[in-house]
């Protein structure tokens, strides 16, 4: 898989909470990902995923973040909770 992060990225919690969120950075990655699934009677019944998520975040500049990362990513944080808190 490979990309550019363009746009803000934000996780929420099962409750719908803010739990993390990442500004863009503009630049892009590459990483490898693999699926295994198992069938059972022609239908997938199980599936597993693995992806290199500490290598893109590492490429997107995620990790180590620099201090002006951090407060981006603080004011962002910020603003998609006044989003929930206001129901947008």
């Amino acid at each position: 898989m490979h990309g550019r992060q363009t746009g803000p990225l934000v996780f929420y919690t099962a409750a719908g909470a803010v739990d993390n969120a990442f500004p863009p950075t503009g630049r892009t990655f590459a990483m490898t990902e693999s699926h295994w699934f198992r069938m059972r009677e022609g239908k997938i019944f199980e599936h597993w995923a693995n992806r290199d998520d500490l290598g893109m975040a590492r490429q997107l500049g995620w990790l180590p973040p620099s201090p002006w990362y951090l407060l981006r990513a603080m004011r962002l944080k910020a603003h998609a909770v006044r989003e929930v808190r206001s129901g947008r």
